[in-house]
């Protein structure tokens, strides 16, 4: 898997989680999509521990700073090929 495929693929669940935390906010006994809610936060930790193994940390927050400050050492990004 490409960085780009594995970035979509955190992005993607990101999005449902984003969609259906609004939908819950005004139903939140919605069992279907308390359901939908608990498949993609398994899906999102998924996704963003495969891409950080492959290609490091998605945040600041989860950048390992014992050999300095290496999380500007990827690419930004704009400065990703299309």
């Amino acid at each position: 898997m490409t960085r780009e495929e594995a970035l979509r693929r955190v992005q993607e669940a990101d999005f449902v989680l984003y969609d259906l935390n609004l939908f819950l906010d005004t139903h939140p006994t919605n069992q279907m999509a308390l359901d939908l809610f608990r498949q993609f936060q398994q899906e999102f930790a998924e996704a963003a521990a495969d891409y950080e193994s492959q290609f490091g940390p998605l945040v600041a927050d989860d950048a390992d700073t014992t050999q300095g400050w290496a999380w500007v050492q990827t690419p930004w990004p704009w400065e990703m090929e299309d």
